[in-house]
């Protein structure tokens, strides 16, 4: 059985209250009195219930981090940059992996609410206006990121992904000397993915060239992998290929590998977000460096400067830039 305040306040020879007090440090017990108590919850191995603690408070040390999923290396480098940050300033992370699932974006929600975290950062297409609404009005402090709607009068974080993908387009056909080209979205409908689609098209109406297909994968390797498998199949005219993330475009690169094309030479690939593991792909990936190295310091700022009554909320738009790396037929700088 798990001890309890209760266990601890009986063996020695205090009152509960005291105890407590002791637990949450708010003084008012003797030094004798907090080495006795502080004996017997070393002995019983106590651990304070964090849920109840967090109830008898108005304000907790805690934020929500919503998230659509961590297999996606963007996402896991994200959630380890807010960590680091949040952790540096005595916040502490409670990380919800929504899997861009409405039924678990439900689940999490309430749970903010239940146990009171402090904030909630938000990256989901599945959490809108209304559900804002009920997290500020249970006194917890909602901020989006990127995926998330951006016209709702909460802080919120976004990245011009249009003007992401058309520097990439744009270089692609232009310095890489591709003329027809495909573009690999995310999920169809899923808004980050659509914005790089508007700013593809952009870019190959301004420079004349071919668009051949606009083709859907999920955000990892394996459907990149396929996706580009099955176009290999029926198409071998295409010379350039512009990914609407990293992951789907290392799965390009293996697609282009086993058809016994080559990168750049046959075909040029170009990524979104240079996560690491685009540093080392061979060849190295171009890609575009959507997120600042202090992204996370970035978060929890706007968040804290939310916290702050009186605070009008932040609206920050972050301009990405492009990174040119070997597979767009360029030398790596």
């Amino acid at each position: 059985m798990m001890a309890t305040i209760k266990d601890i306040a009986q063996m020695s020879g205090v009152s509960t209250a005291t105890v407590s007090r002791i637990i949450n440090q708010k003084g008012g017990a003797s030094e004798k009195t907090i080495k006795k108590v502080s004996a017997v919850i070393n002995r019983l191995g106590y651990e304070p219930d964090f849920v109840a603690k967090t109830l008898s408070q108005k304000a907790s040390d805690l934020i929500a981090l919503l998230v659509p999923n961590l297999t996606n290396p963007f996402f896991a480098e994200l959630v380890s940059s807010i960590e680091s940050a949040a952790d540096a300033r005595g916040y502490r992370v409670y990380l919800c992996n929504s899997e861009d699932d409405r039924d678990k974006v439900e689940y999490y929600l309430k749970f903010m609410c239940n146990i009171r975290v402090r904030g909630a950062i938000i990256n989901s297409l599945y959490v809108d206006e209304g559900d804002l609404e009920v997290l500020s009005s249970r006194g917890i402090v909602p901020l989006t990121i990127d995926r998330a709607c951006f016209s709702h009068p909460y802080a919120a974080m976004a990245v011009n992904n249009v003007s992401g993908s058309y520097q990439a387009t744009k270089y692609l056909i232009q310095e890489g000397h591709s003329s027809r080209l495909v573009f690999i979205s995310g999920p169809e409908g899923e808004k980050s993915s659509e914005d790089r689609y508007e700013g593809y098209l952009k870019a190959i109406n301004e420079c004349n060239a071919t668009h051949v297909v606009k083709l859907y994968s999920d955000f990892s390797v394996s459907e990149g992998y396929r996706v580009a498998s099955d176009l290999f199949k029926v198409r071998r005219d295409v010379d350039g290929i512009v990914c609407s993330d990293d992951a789907i475009a290392l799965g390009v690169l293996r697609a282009v590998a086993d058809t016994g094309l080559q990168v750049p030479e046959d075909i040029r690939v170009i990524g979104y977000d240079n996560i690491e593991m685009s540093r080392y792909s061979i060849p190295r990936l171009s890609t575009v460096n959507q997120l600042p190295e202090n992204i996370g310091d970035m978060v929890l700022d706007m968040f804290e400067k939310s916290v702050k009554a009186g605070n009008k909320p932040q609206k920050n738009v972050i301009e990405p830039h492009l990174v040119i790396r070997d597979t767009s037929q360029t030398r790596s700088a």
